[in-house]
Protein backbone atom coordinates (compact mmCIF):
# COMPACT_ATOMS: atom_id res chain seq x y z
CA UNK A 1 0.00 0.00 0.00
CA UNK A 2 1.77 3.32 -1.38
CA UNK A 3 1.41 6.70 0.76
CA UNK A 4 -1.43 8.19 -1.31
CA UNK A 5 -3.54 5.06 -1.08
CA UNK A 6 -2.51 5.04 2.78
CA UNK A 7 -3.52 8.82 3.31
CA UNK A 8 -7.01 8.39 1.55
CA UNK A 9 -7.85 5.45 3.43
CA UNK A 10 -7.54 7.38 7.22
CA UNK A 11 -9.59 9.74 5.49
CA UNK A 12 -12.43 7.81 4.86
CA UNK A 13 -11.86 6.34 7.75
CA UNK A 14 -11.86 9.67 9.59
CA UNK A 15 -14.76 10.78 7.62
CA UNK A 16 -16.70 7.82 8.63
CA UNK A 17 -16.19 8.69 12.71
CA UNK A 18 -17.40 12.02 12.16
CA UNK A 19 -20.57 11.48 10.28
CA UNK A 20 -21.00 8.38 12.84
CA UNK A 21 -21.00 10.89 16.33
CA UNK A 22 -24.54 11.70 17.53
CA UNK A 23 -26.06 15.84 16.50
CA UNK A 24 -27.86 16.96 19.01
CA UNK A 25 -31.11 18.51 18.03
CA UNK A 26 -32.36 22.56 18.32
CA UNK A 27 -34.30 21.18 21.60
CA UNK A 28 -30.98 19.90 23.22
CA UNK A 29 -29.32 21.31 26.62
CA UNK A 30 -26.45 20.77 28.47
CA UNK A 31 -26.15 21.88 32.36
CA UNK A 32 -23.99 22.01 35.24
CA UNK A 33 -25.24 19.45 38.27
CA UNK A 34 -23.87 20.34 41.71
CA UNK A 35 -24.77 18.09 44.13
CA UNK A 36 -24.74 19.26 47.79
CA UNK A 37 -21.83 17.34 50.29
CA UNK A 38 -23.48 14.25 51.79
CA UNK A 39 -22.91 12.66 55.37
CA UNK A 40 -20.36 9.96 54.15
CA UNK A 41 -16.22 11.58 54.11
CA UNK A 42 -15.82 10.93 50.03
CA UNK A 43 -18.97 13.23 49.74
CA UNK A 44 -18.02 15.70 52.27
CA UNK A 45 -17.15 18.35 49.82
CA UNK A 46 -19.91 18.00 47.22
CA UNK A 47 -20.08 16.49 43.68
CA UNK A 48 -20.13 18.02 39.85
CA UNK A 49 -21.22 16.75 36.76
CA UNK A 50 -22.67 17.29 33.25
CA UNK A 51 -25.84 16.05 32.13
CA UNK A 52 -26.75 16.19 28.32
CA UNK A 53 -30.41 16.20 27.99
CA UNK A 54 -32.09 15.90 23.97
CA UNK A 55 -35.42 14.92 23.89
CA UNK A 56 -35.19 14.41 20.17
CA UNK A 57 -32.98 11.88 20.68
CA UNK A 58 -34.35 9.93 23.71
CA UNK A 59 -30.88 11.21 25.17
CA UNK A 60 -30.85 11.89 29.40
CA UNK A 61 -27.39 10.90 30.64
CA UNK A 62 -24.90 12.81 33.25
CA UNK A 63 -20.77 12.42 32.88
CA UNK A 64 -19.31 11.98 35.85
CA UNK A 65 -15.20 12.05 36.58
CA UNK A 66 -15.51 11.06 39.94
CA UNK A 67 -15.81 7.43 39.96
CA UNK A 68 -13.02 4.50 40.41
CA UNK A 69 -13.98 1.28 41.16
CA UNK A 70 -13.93 -1.36 44.09
CA UNK A 71 -12.96 -4.37 42.43
CA UNK A 72 -9.79 -2.99 41.10
CA UNK A 73 -6.66 -5.19 41.76
CA UNK A 74 -4.73 -3.84 45.13
CA UNK A 75 -7.85 -1.36 45.57
CA UNK A 76 -7.04 -0.14 49.30
CA UNK A 77 -3.23 -0.03 48.53
CA UNK A 78 -3.79 2.21 45.13
CA UNK A 79 -5.73 4.78 47.21
CA UNK A 80 -3.67 4.68 50.14
CA UNK A 81 -0.41 5.37 47.73
CA UNK A 82 -2.59 7.79 45.11
CA UNK A 83 -2.22 5.42 42.38
CA UNK A 84 -5.86 4.56 41.87
CA UNK A 85 -7.44 5.27 38.64
CA UNK A 86 -10.31 7.78 38.55
CA UNK A 87 -12.64 7.46 34.90
CA UNK A 88 -15.23 9.24 33.42
CA UNK A 89 -18.72 6.99 33.94
CA UNK A 90 -21.55 8.00 31.69
CA UNK A 91 -25.02 6.87 33.58
CA UNK A 92 -28.90 7.44 32.84
CA UNK A 93 -29.50 11.17 34.55
CA UNK A 94 -32.04 9.40 36.43
CA UNK A 95 -29.82 7.23 38.15
CA UNK A 96 -27.39 10.17 38.69
CA UNK A 97 -30.40 11.57 40.12
CA UNK A 98 -32.11 8.59 42.29
CA UNK A 99 -28.61 7.91 43.82
CA UNK A 100 -28.06 11.82 45.43
CA UNK A 101 -31.83 12.05 46.26
CA UNK A 102 -31.58 8.57 48.41
CA UNK A 103 -28.80 9.67 49.78
CA UNK A 104 -30.62 13.28 50.61
CA UNK A 105 -28.26 15.39 48.41
CA UNK A 106 -30.16 18.55 46.53
CA UNK A 107 -28.70 19.13 43.46
CA UNK A 108 -28.90 22.46 41.16
CA UNK A 109 -28.81 22.54 38.09
CA UNK A 110 -27.04 25.25 35.39
CA UNK A 111 -28.43 25.65 32.22
CA UNK A 112 -25.45 26.39 30.26
CA UNK A 113 -26.16 29.17 27.76
CA UNK A 114 -24.29 27.66 24.31
CA UNK A 115 -24.68 28.00 20.46
CA UNK A 116 -25.38 25.19 19.02
CA UNK A 117 -22.05 24.82 17.59
CA UNK A 118 -20.82 25.07 20.98
CA UNK A 119 -23.51 22.67 22.34
CA UNK A 120 -22.28 20.02 20.08
CA UNK A 121 -18.63 20.58 20.66
CA UNK A 122 -18.85 20.26 24.34
CA UNK A 123 -20.77 17.07 23.70
CA UNK A 124 -18.61 15.40 21.31
CA UNK A 125 -15.56 16.29 23.76
CA UNK A 126 -17.31 14.67 26.51
CA UNK A 127 -18.15 11.39 23.82
CA UNK A 128 -14.41 11.39 23.72
CA UNK A 129 -13.32 11.56 26.86
CA UNK A 130 -16.14 8.74 27.58
CA UNK A 131 -14.08 6.60 25.42
CA UNK A 132 -12.24 3.31 26.65
CA UNK A 133 -8.73 4.40 26.30
CA UNK A 134 -9.65 8.47 27.04
CA UNK A 135 -11.52 7.73 30.61
CA UNK A 136 -9.11 7.25 33.03
CA UNK A 137 -7.22 9.50 34.92
CA UNK A 138 -4.79 9.86 37.53
CA UNK A 139 -6.86 11.53 40.61
CA UNK A 140 -5.92 14.65 42.25
CA UNK A 141 -7.99 16.16 45.28
CA UNK A 142 -6.82 19.77 44.54
CA UNK A 143 -5.69 19.55 41.11
CA UNK A 144 -7.57 17.02 38.92
CA UNK A 145 -10.85 15.67 40.49
CA UNK A 146 -14.20 15.43 39.16
CA UNK A 147 -14.60 19.41 39.29
CA UNK A 148 -11.72 20.53 38.04
CA UNK A 149 -12.37 18.22 35.26
CA UNK A 150 -15.28 19.91 34.33
CA UNK A 151 -14.13 23.27 34.82
CA UNK A 152 -11.31 22.46 32.00
CA UNK A 153 -13.69 20.70 29.19
CA UNK A 154 -16.25 23.86 29.28
CA UNK A 155 -13.20 25.67 28.83
CA UNK A 156 -12.08 23.29 25.83
CA UNK A 157 -15.44 23.64 24.37
CA UNK A 158 -15.18 27.78 24.81
CA UNK A 159 -11.70 27.34 23.28
CA UNK A 160 -10.88 29.00 26.94
CA UNK A 161 -12.86 32.25 26.17
CA UNK A 162 -14.61 31.95 29.27
CA UNK A 163 -13.98 35.16 31.98
CA UNK A 164 -15.04 33.88 35.53
CA UNK A 165 -15.19 37.12 37.78
CA UNK A 166 -13.24 36.24 41.03
CA UNK A 167 -14.14 39.44 42.57
CA UNK A 168 -16.72 37.38 45.39
CA UNK A 169 -13.80 35.32 46.15
CA UNK A 170 -11.83 35.51 49.03
CA UNK A 171 -8.24 35.71 47.71
CA UNK A 172 -5.34 34.69 49.58
CA UNK A 173 -7.21 32.01 51.02
CA UNK A 174 -4.73 28.94 51.18
CA UNK A 175 -5.82 25.40 49.56
CA UNK A 176 -6.18 24.16 53.14
CA UNK A 177 -8.59 27.02 54.51
CA UNK A 178 -10.66 26.25 51.87
CA UNK A 179 -11.36 23.36 52.78
CA UNK A 180 -12.49 24.12 56.20
CA UNK A 181 -16.38 25.04 56.24
CA UNK A 182 -16.75 21.62 54.93
CA UNK A 183 -15.33 19.99 57.98
CA UNK A 184 -17.02 22.63 60.55
CA UNK A 185 -19.11 19.77 61.73
CA UNK A 186 -16.76 16.73 61.68
CA UNK A 187 -14.06 18.72 64.32
CA UNK A 188 -11.82 15.23 64.38
CA UNK A 189 -11.57 14.68 60.34
CA UNK A 190 -10.26 18.37 59.97
CA UNK A 191 -7.86 17.43 62.94
CA UNK A 192 -6.82 14.22 60.90
CA UNK A 193 -7.01 15.86 57.16
CA UNK A 194 -4.58 18.82 58.79
CA UNK A 195 -1.71 16.23 60.41
CA UNK A 196 -1.62 14.43 56.83
CA UNK A 197 -1.79 17.53 54.59
CA UNK A 198 1.27 18.66 54.16
CA UNK A 199 2.79 22.29 53.28
CA UNK A 200 1.75 22.51 49.88
CA UNK A 201 -1.61 22.43 50.97
CA UNK A 202 -0.88 26.17 52.43
CA UNK A 203 -0.53 27.36 48.70
CA UNK A 204 -2.47 30.66 48.31
CA UNK A 205 -5.27 29.52 45.90
CA UNK A 206 -5.00 31.05 42.57
CA UNK A 207 -9.09 32.29 41.27
CA UNK A 208 -9.40 28.93 39.32
CA UNK A 209 -7.55 26.49 41.65
CA UNK A 210 -10.73 27.71 43.91
CA UNK A 211 -12.77 25.23 40.88
CA UNK A 212 -11.44 21.97 43.01
CA UNK A 213 -14.81 22.26 45.22
CA UNK A 214 -17.99 21.79 43.38
CA UNK A 215 -19.47 24.66 45.20
CA UNK A 216 -17.21 26.99 43.56
CA UNK A 217 -17.25 25.37 40.07
CA UNK A 218 -21.01 26.35 40.91
CA UNK A 219 -20.97 30.13 41.63
CA UNK A 220 -17.97 30.97 39.37
CA UNK A 221 -19.79 29.58 36.55
CA UNK A 222 -23.29 31.82 37.56
CA UNK A 223 -21.10 34.75 37.39
CA UNK A 224 -19.23 33.88 34.41
CA UNK A 225 -19.24 35.64 30.72
CA UNK A 226 -18.09 34.98 27.41
CA UNK A 227 -15.96 37.18 25.74
CA UNK A 228 -17.62 39.53 28.09
CA UNK A 229 -20.69 39.12 25.88
CA UNK A 230 -22.85 36.86 27.25
CA UNK A 231 -23.32 34.98 30.88
CA UNK A 232 -22.20 31.20 30.52
CA UNK A 233 -25.39 30.13 32.54
CA UNK A 234 -28.51 30.88 31.12
CA UNK A 235 -30.84 29.54 33.93
CA UNK A 236 -30.59 27.84 37.37
CA UNK A 237 -32.97 25.58 39.13
CA UNK A 238 -32.67 23.37 42.15
CA UNK A 239 -33.69 19.58 42.36
CA UNK A 240 -35.67 18.66 44.50
CA UNK A 241 -37.61 22.35 43.44
CA UNK A 242 -37.40 23.33 47.02
CA UNK A 243 -34.88 25.84 48.53
CA UNK A 244 -31.44 23.90 49.61
CA UNK A 245 -31.72 23.32 53.44
CA UNK A 246 -29.49 25.60 55.63
CA UNK A 247 -26.70 24.11 57.61
CA UNK A 248 -27.21 22.88 60.84
CA UNK A 249 -24.46 24.64 63.17
CA UNK A 250 -22.52 21.59 64.91
CA UNK A 251 -21.77 21.91 68.74
CA UNK A 252 -19.59 19.03 69.93
CA UNK A 253 -19.25 17.81 73.44
CA UNK A 254 -16.41 17.39 75.43
CA UNK A 255 -14.91 14.66 73.48
CA UNK A 256 -15.96 15.76 69.84
CA UNK A 257 -13.21 19.01 70.28
CA UNK A 258 -9.46 17.36 69.39
CA UNK A 259 -8.56 20.76 71.17
CA UNK A 260 -10.22 19.83 74.55
CA UNK A 261 -9.42 16.12 74.09
CA UNK A 262 -5.76 16.64 73.64
CA UNK A 263 -5.60 19.21 76.87
CA UNK A 264 -7.12 16.47 78.69
CA UNK A 265 -4.37 14.00 77.93
CA UNK A 266 -1.53 16.59 78.66
CA UNK A 267 -3.08 17.03 81.97
CA UNK A 268 -2.80 13.32 82.54
CA UNK A 269 0.77 13.33 81.16
CA UNK A 270 1.71 15.83 83.80
CA UNK A 271 0.20 14.11 86.48
CA UNK A 272 1.55 10.95 85.76
CA UNK A 273 5.27 12.42 86.20
CA UNK A 274 4.53 12.91 89.76
CA UNK A 275 4.22 8.83 89.80
CA UNK A 276 7.08 6.97 88.23
CA UNK A 277 4.37 3.22 87.67
CA UNK A 278 2.32 5.97 86.17
CA UNK A 279 4.66 7.73 84.37
CA UNK A 280 5.96 4.26 82.87
CA UNK A 281 2.66 3.19 81.55
CA UNK A 282 1.45 6.91 80.00
CA UNK A 283 4.90 6.85 78.42
CA UNK A 284 4.50 3.73 76.58
CA UNK A 285 1.29 4.70 75.32
CA UNK A 286 1.87 8.29 74.49
CA UNK A 287 4.94 7.48 72.92
CA UNK A 288 4.00 4.77 70.76
CA UNK A 289 1.21 6.61 69.49
CA UNK A 290 2.84 9.79 68.23
CA UNK A 291 5.77 7.60 66.58
CA UNK A 292 2.56 5.59 65.17
CA UNK A 293 1.53 8.84 63.51
CA UNK A 294 4.87 9.77 62.69
CA UNK A 295 5.11 6.65 60.69
CA UNK A 296 1.70 7.48 58.98
CA UNK A 297 3.36 10.69 57.89
CA UNK A 298 6.13 9.74 56.97
CA UNK A 299 4.52 7.40 54.46
CA UNK A 300 2.60 9.38 53.13
CA UNK A 301 5.10 11.87 52.17
CA UNK A 302 7.55 9.31 51.04
CA UNK A 303 5.50 6.39 49.52
CA UNK A 304 3.11 7.76 48.06
CA UNK A 305 2.39 9.82 45.28
CA UNK A 306 -0.21 12.11 46.95
CA UNK A 307 1.08 15.52 46.38
CA UNK A 308 -0.65 17.48 49.09
CA UNK A 309 1.04 15.19 51.68
CA UNK A 310 4.60 15.87 51.10
CA UNK A 311 7.04 18.04 53.29
CA UNK A 312 4.78 17.83 56.37
CA UNK A 313 6.44 19.88 59.28
CA UNK A 314 4.64 17.86 61.64
CA UNK A 315 6.71 15.15 61.65
CA UNK A 316 9.16 17.48 63.53
CA UNK A 317 6.99 16.41 66.61
CA UNK A 318 5.45 13.46 66.05
CA UNK A 319 8.62 11.64 64.98
CA UNK A 320 8.22 8.39 63.29
CA UNK A 321 11.72 7.03 65.54
CA UNK A 322 9.37 7.38 68.93
CA UNK A 323 8.83 3.96 67.89
CA UNK A 324 12.28 2.45 68.54
CA UNK A 325 12.20 4.11 72.33
CA UNK A 326 8.65 4.04 73.04
CA UNK A 327 8.86 0.71 75.38
CA UNK A 328 11.91 2.20 77.32
CA UNK A 329 11.46 0.91 81.10
CA UNK A 330 14.75 1.94 81.89
CA UNK A 331 16.31 5.54 81.67
CA UNK A 332 19.71 5.57 79.80
CA UNK A 333 22.39 7.91 78.52
CA UNK A 334 21.58 7.23 75.33
CA UNK A 335 17.44 7.41 75.74
CA UNK A 336 17.64 10.55 77.74
CA UNK A 337 19.63 12.47 74.81
CA UNK A 338 17.27 10.88 72.18
CA UNK A 339 14.35 12.53 74.07
CA UNK A 340 16.02 15.73 74.84
CA UNK A 341 16.55 15.80 71.32
CA UNK A 342 13.04 15.19 69.93
CA UNK A 343 12.02 18.07 73.15
CA UNK A 344 14.03 20.51 71.37
CA UNK A 345 12.71 20.08 68.39
CA UNK A 346 9.51 20.16 69.63
CA UNK A 347 10.90 23.46 71.21
CA UNK A 348 11.35 24.92 67.70
CA UNK A 349 7.89 23.99 66.35
CA UNK A 350 6.40 25.86 69.56
CA UNK A 351 8.81 28.99 69.08
CA UNK A 352 7.97 29.01 65.38
CA UNK A 353 4.52 28.05 65.50
CA UNK A 354 3.48 31.25 63.65
CA UNK A 355 5.81 31.43 60.92
CA UNK A 356 6.63 28.27 59.55
CA UNK A 357 5.16 27.54 56.06
CA UNK A 358 2.66 25.45 57.03
CA UNK A 359 -0.87 25.74 59.54
CA UNK A 360 -0.18 23.24 61.99
CA UNK A 361 -3.47 22.07 63.71
CA UNK A 362 -3.90 23.64 66.83
CA UNK A 363 -5.33 20.84 68.43
CA UNK A 364 -1.72 19.25 68.17
CA UNK A 365 -0.69 22.65 70.62
CA UNK A 366 -0.84 20.77 74.17
CA UNK A 367 0.77 17.07 73.00
CA UNK A 368 4.14 19.47 71.80
CA UNK A 369 3.76 21.21 74.76
CA UNK A 370 3.60 17.95 77.16
CA UNK A 371 6.82 16.76 74.86
CA UNK A 372 9.13 19.73 75.66
CA UNK A 373 7.86 19.89 79.29
CA UNK A 374 8.76 16.07 79.37
CA UNK A 375 12.03 16.02 77.55
CA UNK A 376 13.57 18.96 79.66
CA UNK A 377 11.62 17.98 83.05
CA UNK A 378 13.20 14.33 82.81
CA UNK A 379 16.96 16.42 82.12
CA UNK A 380 15.89 18.58 84.93
CA UNK A 381 15.23 15.66 87.29
CA UNK A 382 18.27 13.49 86.27
CA UNK A 383 21.30 16.56 86.75
CA UNK A 384 19.12 17.10 89.76
CA UNK A 385 19.29 13.38 91.27
CA UNK A 386 22.74 13.05 89.96
CA UNK A 387 24.76 16.52 91.84
CA UNK A 388 24.74 18.47 88.97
Amino acid sequence: MNLRTLLALTFLLGGSALSAQQQLSENARLSLMTVAPGDMLYSTFGHSALRVYDPALRLDRCYNYGTFNFDEPNFLLKFCQGRLRYYLNVEPYRAFEYGNLHDRRPMREQLLNLTPEKRQRLFELLEENAREENKYYMYDFFYDNCATRIRDIVKEAFFHQINFDSSGLAMGTTMRHLLRPYLANMPWTQFGIDLALGQPADRVALAEDFMFLPDYVHDLFGAANINDSMRLVASESNIPFLPLPARQIYKPGFFGNPLWVMCLVAVIGLLCMANPRAERIFDTVFWFVLGFAGLVLFLLWAATDHSTTKFNWNILWAMPTHLLFFWRNKRTEWTENYFMVSGSMALLVLIFWGFLPQDLPEAALPIVILIVLKAFFHRYRRDSTSGF
